[in-house]
């Protein structure tokens, strides 16, 4: 509250006694022009203090401070406007002085009408109907008295008896709207009030003031005035007063006693002025006339005692219902409700208590109810205790476990009220309810709220909770250390849709329980989703230890796991992101997140710890894949082809390897695995993948031109490109375009693929009827399961490089004599990859391997390269020499 506001308030408080002192002291001295300029003094402080409760209010609430002042303000013109009169000598009747104080009672009015529709928070029409008899009986009183001796007098003007009659009608006017407001069942408020006893005592006073200038005995400047002033002050600080729209309303539709015998008796009043009339003009006589209001005002003053005890009746009837519901609600309510006194002894049960406590209703009168509390009876005794000492009415929270007889135990919440100083109830009043199985759902929903509802594991929400309050021990203490591992499982989408997501619910089921194996009691693991996991490292010794760890998950999760029906390894990309003091668990995740796209960047299936180089690498992703789309139109593309070999004696070529370059117009050529996956990710793909399939049929058909054996071409497919609609017609189509024999095409596609048998053996199938051959790449290093190869129909296997390269360090044949052997009896050839050495070539010689590529054989080259290579095969091959690119 501002300075200005608090002296605004200081104003409004002092000026009213001002005006008070003021009108006093004209009261007293000797009545005179300036005296009269006292008056007038008092009139302006309080149009002042009303003026200033009008600025202030706001909305709806400034129509009665304006009606106020307008009231205030029209009286004091008019007193200005007679006092000049008085200046000059005169004193006319009527005046313009007149039109002041009529506007000043048009405004008087209107503030009682606004009075009244404020009073009306409840709709009652008794108290329209009820005001309106008052008003009538009071209306006819001052007609009889003030008003009826100025009709039909001819020696008064016809302005002279509108203006007579107008002062006391208005009166009457505002008067009625005081008994509306005064009938109506709203809440009384301090500022209703006051209006109310500020207009009641200024009408009194304007209707005696008439009345005196009437019989001729008004006298200037005595204690009525003072009496105005009381009146103008309270009017003035009803309009500095903000209404209390808080109080609540009350509606005894019109049964108050005091209002009906008000309303019943003032019917008698127009008899008794009948009777006052008849003896004034003598005619009050043992006669018709006579008897017959005689008899009007002992039926009515019957009828008003009649109802007086209708109404007592109608109230005890009314009590007795209220008591019969509320009994009907205690009985009824599956809350129980037990009244205890002040030794906490029960004196009342509801029914519902008898469910509750195991005793009946009787049972549990005179028990000691903190003694079915268990372990919060303490609580519950010291919360009773202190609600003894607290007001009547007082509430205090009351609950905890609760223990029945039998042994039955529940939870319980409620309220105890403090009814001991009330005389109908004298007890605390204690309400509880069973909340046991409310508990139950709470924890069911904060479970489901905060764990993955498949796996069990915490999820995102409980998961960056945990990374938060492990940071925070991170900085009060220099020792702790943590470090968070997203776990990204390699090509899962292929065993969702190709085995189904039951079986893939198991799957992931199954992954989580392997993680459980890998962590400490203290660490974290979380599902976000999908085949995405993360582990809160904490206490983590160092960088090198969470790769080691995530490095072992890795090993754990290539076990073969039993799930379909199938013997399935699950390969897993993981990125680990080490915290520093400046870390927050959105930064941390972030980091472990690009950390794990690069190492499915780098070739799937393992670690990669994040640094200040990953950033930039995300960056950069971000960059490629915003040109990757308008590449292929721009020409950006182009293909690079890697030679096959036979590995045997003859060393011939026997096809190549389309690969897919993007020569950058910025960032130079940019290798495969940069791009693809961004490709897969937003589709592009696919025109890409029929781009390259047309180009590299288009050369095989060339180079089989020169060829003196047929040379096959192999393309790769990704799983995105298979499951576009139309693959197999489109493969049909650029055969026949190309005019390629379908033998000559190799399809290579990812082990993963495979895992989707169900809706890729129809593919399979329209591509072997075209004839094209179909490879799987990097065979051993997926969801590898070797039955694939039966229920498929692949014409190769290409052995994954880190088999070839673990051959000559270690000279474990063993599992690639497996893969051939298998590959064989199924009638399938194989194909090693990533030969780069002579000694794995003569290793793979040694155990059949038909077919190699690699470094060691060829390069990937360009169009005139494998031209070249060609032109001195046949010569290479009749001297006895291999070819070499």
């Amino acid at each position: 509250m501002g300075v200005n506001q608090v002296r605004l308030e200081g104003v409004e408080r002092r000026a009213p006694w001002l005006a008070i002192a003021l009108g006093a002291l004209y009261a007293v001295l000797p009545h005179s022009f300036w005296s009269e300029l006292l008056y007038d003094a008092a009139v302006l402080v309080l149009l002042i203090v009303a003026v200033l409760g009008w600025r202030r209010s706001e909305g709806v609430d400034r129509r009665l401070p304006m009606f106020i002042a307008g009231t205030l303000a029209g009286f004091l013109a008019g007193e200005v406007i007679w006092l000049s009169y008085r200046w000059r000598g005169l004193d006319p009747w009527p005046s313009i002085s007149d039109a002041g104080f009529l506007f000043g009672y048009a405004s008087f009015i209107a503030a009682g009408a606004q009075l009244a529709a404020e009073g009306r928070r409840v709709r009652d029409r008794t108290a329209w109907l009820d005001a309106g008899v008052l008003t009538a009986v009071v209306g006819l009183l001052v007609w009889r008295v003030l008003m009826q001796p100025y009709i039909g007098d001819e020696s008064v003007s016809t302005l002279y008896t509108v203006l007579a009659l107008a002062y006391p009608l208005a009166s009457v006017v505002v008067l009625g709207f005081l008994f509306v407001f005064l009938f109506s069942p709203a809440a009384r408020d301090r500022r209703s009030n006051l209006f109310a006893g500020g207009a009641l005592l200024t009408l009194v006073l304007d209707l005696w003031d008439l009345y005196q200038e009437l019989d001729g005995s008004i006298v200037l400047g005595t204690w009525v005035s003072l009496g105005w002033i009381l009146g103008y002050s309270l009017l003035s600080m009803a309009a500095v007063t903000v209404r209390d729209t808080s109080r609540p309303a009350t509606d005894d539709t019109g049964l108050g006693r005091g209002r009906l015998i008000c309303t019943l008796i003032a019917v008698l009043v127009p008899q008794g002025v009948i009777l006052l009339e008849l003896h004034r003009r003598g005619q009050l006589e043992l006669g018709t006339m006579s008897v017959a209001v005689g008899v009007a005002i002992v039926s009515g003053v019957m009828v008003t005692w009649r109802m007086f005890r209708l109404l007592g009746r109608a109230r005890a009837v009314e009590r007795r219902r209220g008591a019969e519901r509320l009994a009907g609600v205690i009985h009824h309510s599956t809350d129980s409700i037990f009244l205890v006194d002040a030794q906490y002894r029960v004196t009342f049960a509801s029914p519902a208590a008898a469910q509750l406590t195991g005793r009946d209703t009787q049972g549990c009168r005179g028990a000691d109810l903190t003694a079915w509390f268990v372990d919060h009876s303490d609580a519950v005794l010291g919360r009773l205790t202190t609600l003894v000492e607290m007001p009547n009415g007082a509430v205090l929270p009351v609950g905890g476990a609760f223990r029945a007889e039998g042994g039955v135990l529940t939870t319980v919440e409620g309220t105890a009220c403090n009814l001991l100083g009330d005389p109908d109830v004298a007890s605390i009043v204690i309400t509880l309810r069973d909340v046991s199985e409310r508990q139950r759902l709470e924890a069911q929903l904060e479970r489901r709220a905060f764990h993955d509802s498949l796996t069990g594991l915490p999820n995102r929400a409980l998961f960056v909770d945990r990374i938060n309050h492990a940071l925070v021990r991170m900085q009060r203490s220099s020792e702790v250390r943590l470090a968070v591992a997203f776990i990204d499982l390699d090509d899962f989408k292929a065993v969702n849709d190709g085995m189904g997501h039951s079986v893939g619910d198991e799957l992931l089921t199954k992954v989580a329980d392997r993680l459980a194996t890998c962590v400490r009691a203290a660490d974290t693991i979380a599902r976000f989703g999908g085949d995405e996991f993360a582990v809160l490292l904490e206490d983590v010794g160092s960088a090198e230890q969470a790769h080691e760890f995530a490095e072992r998950v890795i090993e754990v999760l290539r076990v073969p796991m039993d799930v379909g029906g199938l013997s399935l390894a699950v390969p897993a990309s993981i990125g680990v992101a080490f915290a520093i003091p400046e870390s927050t668990s959105e930064s941390l995740m972030r980091d472990a997140d690009i950390a794990m796209y690069g190492a499915k960047a780098k070739g799937k299936g393992r670690v990669v710890l994040f640094d200040d180089q990953l950033r930039a690498l995300a960056r950069e992703r971000l960059s490629l894949k915003v040109d990757l789309p308008p590449a292929l139109a721009a020409g950006q593309f182009e293909l690079a082809y890697q030679p096959i070999f036979e590995v045997g004696d003859a060393g011939l070529m026997r096809g190549c390897e389309a690969l897919l370059r993007w020569n950058h117009p910025t960032r130079g050529v940019v290798p495969p695995l940069d791009f693809i996956p961004l490709a897969e990710q937003s589709g592009d793909i696919v025109e890409i993948g029929l781009w390259v399939l047309e180009q590299a049929c288009r050369q095989a058909v060339i180079w089989n031109g020169r060829s003196p054996q047929p040379l096959t071409m192999s393309v790769n497919v990704s799983a995105v490109q298979l499951h576009h609609g139309g693959f197999a017609r489109d493969v049909e189509r650029i055969l026949s375009a190309t005019g390629l024999a379908g033998e000559l095409l190799t399809l290579e596609i990812t082990e993963s693929v495979l895992i989707e048998q169900h809706g890729v053996e129809a593919i399979f199938d329209a591509l072997r009827a075209l004839g094209v051959g179909i490879a799987i790449d990097d065979f051993g290093t997926g969801y590898s399961s070797l039955s694939y190869l039966k229920r498929l129909p692949v014409t190769a296997v290409k052995i994954d490089r880190s088999f070839v390269t673990d051959l000559a360090s270690s000279g474990d044949l063993g599992l690639v004599r497996s893969i051939i052997s298998i590959a064989g009896a199924l009638g399938l050839s194989t194909v090693a990859e990533g030969v780069e050495t002579e000694p794995q070539l003569d290793l793979l010689a040694s155990v059949d391997c038909r077919l190699a590529q690699g470094f060691h054989l060829g390069r990937p080259a360009n169009v005139a390269q494998i031209d070249q290579l060609l032109d001195s095969a046949g010569a290479l091959a009749a001297a006895g020499q291999r070819p070499t690119a």
